[in-house]
């Protein structure tokens, strides 16, 4: 599939333990009913990534698969929710699909957790830039196309 279909389309389609089955990307809904598990995995995710050299942006594979194996259940949770299996459908597949499956998951919600790390980075970024700004002055008057100033 062409790389930009895959942003536009991110879900991949397998067959696991003889079951065809669609990991896809969380709904919204999903992320509030399941808020506990993805937060438990974006949280270990960040703390992952805030262990990592500043000027290194790969994640090691082996570091992740222990940030997963250290939050089993809420994985487990999560990789159901993404593939509409159930808990134990999950945690029973074997050898090959079950490596598939967590891959497949991993890279269909990766951006997911990915914007979950950064959000409290990029927020503490925003407050930083907020306060450099002259008294009385807000990102949004900044920004703002309807000021009353200009003569148009």
């Amino acid at each position: 599939m062409d790389e930009s279909l895959e942003t536009l389309f991110p879900e991949r389609h397998a067959t696991l333990g003889g079951v065809d089955v669609v990991i896809h990307e969380y709904t919204l809904a999903e992320q509030l009913r399941h808020r506990q598990p993805l937060k438990v995995i974006s949280t270990a995710f960040a703390d992952l990534m805030a262990s990592l050299p500043p000027d290194n942006t790969e994640i090691p594979l082996d570091a992740l698969y222990d940030i997963l194996a250290a939050n089993e259940n809420a994985v487990l949770e999560a990789v159901a929710v993404s593939c509409s299996q159930s808990v134990d459908w999950v945690s029973g597949l074997q050898g090959e699909d079950s490596e598939t499956l967590l891959l497949l998951w991993w890279g269909v919600n990766a951006g997911f957790f990915t914007r979950s790390a950064l959000r409290p980075v990029l927020e503490k970024m925003a407050r930083k830039a907020q306060e450099s700004l002259p008294a009385g002055e807000s990102f949004s008057s900044v920004l703002s196309t309807t000021g009353t100033d200009s003569k148009t």
